[in-house]
């Protein structure tokens, strides 16, 4: 995946000199300075990536578009069990709550009855959420990291686009048709995609991608607390 990575951000660099074309039309949207912006930050993604957290900083992208959300909508179906085997706990349906677990696909839950069954203390309960807040964060936080990062490096390759095309303006300083103006506002539009990309795009995405997983850990930390008040309640 690093490989990929120097090989794209070796393209990108390698893009930056072409031609932009005519620099006489000055529009608002510039290809060109696009893809310096979006390939280049897809690039130092993969350079600071494994396989699988880059697929996974992609697919992160699902929780923005209603209907493919699945971290926060699972999210919501743990809590929903967690408060229901509670339920079923304290009213004393203890087979209702065993059929619950068994039937569960999340493993916060089949862990929240083997403690109660075992009547685990505090310290065992603690060590068993924390290693599952552990599995959550090693998942996912560095695809949530990797958004933060995209936030910075958006500008910083808006930056390149602009420094490859003031070099370009420099270099055809003498040609007869050249109009500076125009050609210098072409280059700049690559700060401007990526300060919008970093400021507008990545950063309030690694944001609400932090939001979910506070929430994921937040339902640990309550699974925590139920196993605790039960079986203290079991004891009493």
């Amino acid at each position: 995946m690093q490989i990929l990575g120097f090989i794209i951000l070796g393209f990108v660099v390698w893009f930056g000199f072409k031609d932009r074309g005519n620099a006489q039309v000055v529009s608002a949207f510039d290809p060109h300075a696009l893809v310096m912006v979006v390939v280049g930050s897809a690039s130092a993604v993969l350079v600071s990536s494994s396989h699988t957290t880059a697929l996974r900083t992609l697919l992160c992208l699902r929780e923005l578009i209603p209907g493919l959300r699945l971290f926060g909508h699972t999210t919501a179906q743990m809590e929903a069990e967690r408060e229901q085997l509670y339920t079923l706990w304290r009213e004393g349906k203890r087979s209702g709550a065993l059929s619950l677990a068994e039937k569960s696909r999340f493993a916060a839950v089949k862990q929240m009855v083997e403690l109660i069954l075992n009547r685990s203390p505090e310290v065992a309960s603690s060590k068993a959420f924390l290693e599952l807040r552990h599995e959550e964060i090693s998942r996912w936080q560095p695809a949530i990291s990797n958004w933060e990062m995209l936030s910075k490096l958006g500008p910083a390759f808006g930056m390149v686009g602009t420094i490859t095309g003031m070099i370009q303006l420099f270099r055809n300083m003498n040609s007869d048709n050249l109009n500076i103006g125009s050609a210098m506002s072409l280059a700049l539009l690559a700060t401007l995609y990526g300060v919008a990309f970093g400021a507008g795009v990545a950063g309030p995405i690694g944001h609400y991608l932090n939001g979910l997983l506070d929430e994921r850990l937040g339902f640990l930390e309550r699974c925590e607390k139920s196993v605790n008040e039960l079986v203290a309640r079991g004891g009493s």
